[in-house]
């Protein structure tokens, strides 16, 4: 069974060029950077400057993965796992409070050094303005972005965080690491998300933290508006859930939505003034 799984694991990996090859031969230019971002890290391509902000922030990750903090963090939703139901509406608005282990949370909800990683290169080429994150954590892949708009030299990042402990420690993180333009917003989407948005024309954005359709649709609906043009949307965790599924399927089939590509766990998408494409698929997982 471990040898078929190892298997497995390298045939993903000796499909990824196949995979990206076919970004390449679009001639779509936005297509292209996402295969270039995706190429970058798969091979681990960085510049000297780009390797030193890594190593620091993987420094980071292996420090909260060791670490014995407890945190008390207030679930609305997010943590809902493929086929549970959402509780009633008074129980999502005040959200579940639960005691929990920092580490544990390093763990199993900071991205993937490979994904932070696929972020961090997104955010080098499109070189955004203003950047949203919905979900904070432990504050990880909000590092690799708002690291990569510092070596940009331009562009400011806003995460939205339900939990006050959680949104302490993100900054706690982001300040060591010299991150001090990065700032957090601290209570439920439903309510953070209308003031974040109405001063700033968002350029890129990174849904994460609330996995369920209805809710992504309506983060979708909220954003769209205030989006500048092009703008990208990073969607997390797509095949979540069947829910979550039929979410990314409903947003490629959006006309709003001119481009899409499926990487696997994670969905990127372009609107705004330009052509329309057929949604592409290269998982890289």
């Amino acid at each position: 069974m471990k040898r078929q799984q190892l298997l497995s694991k390298l045939g993903r990996r000796l499909a990824r060029p196949v995979r990206l090859y076919a970004l390449w031969q679009s001639g779509d230019p936005y297509l292209q950077l996402l295969a270039a971002s995706a190429q970058a890290a798969v091979t681990g391509a960085l510049t000297a400057e780009e390797r030193a902000w890594v190593q620091r922030m993987e420094q980071l990750r292996e420090e909260l993965n060791t670490s014995t903090e407890k945190v008390v963090r207030v679930d609305f939703g997010a943590g809902l796992r493929a086929g549970a139901q959402a509780g009633g509406a008074s129980e999502q608005e005040q959200g579940n409070r639960v005691e929990d282990d920092v580490q544990r949370i390093a763990r199993s909800s900071s991205k993937s050094a490979f994904w932070a990683l696929f972020l961090f290169k997104l955010v080098r080429a499109l070189r955004p303005q203003h950047c949203l994150e919905l979900g904070t954590a432990l504050g990880l892949s909000g590092a690799y972005q708002a690291a990569a708009l510092q070596l940009n030299g331009q562009g400011q990042f806003t995460s939205l965080e339900g939990s006050e402990d959680l949104a302490r420690i993100a900054r706690r993180n982001w300040d060591r690491l010299g991150l001090g333009t990065a700032r957090v917003v601290v209570g439920r989407f439903a309510d953070t998300l209308e003031g974040v948005l109405s001063t700033k024309n968002v350029d890129y954005v990174f849904v994460d933290g609330h996995h369920d359709e209805h809710a992504t649709l309506g983060y979708l609906e909220s954003l769209l508006p205030q989006l500048a043009s092009p703008a990208c949307l990073v969607f997390d965790d797509i095949t979540w859930s069947a829910g979550m599924r039929r979410a990314w399927r409903a947003i490629t089939r959006d006309p709003r939505v001119k481009i899409s590509v499926d990487f696997g766990p994670l969905g990127v998408a372009f609107v705004g003034n330009l052509e329309r494409r057929r949604p592409a698929r290269a998982p890289l997982a």
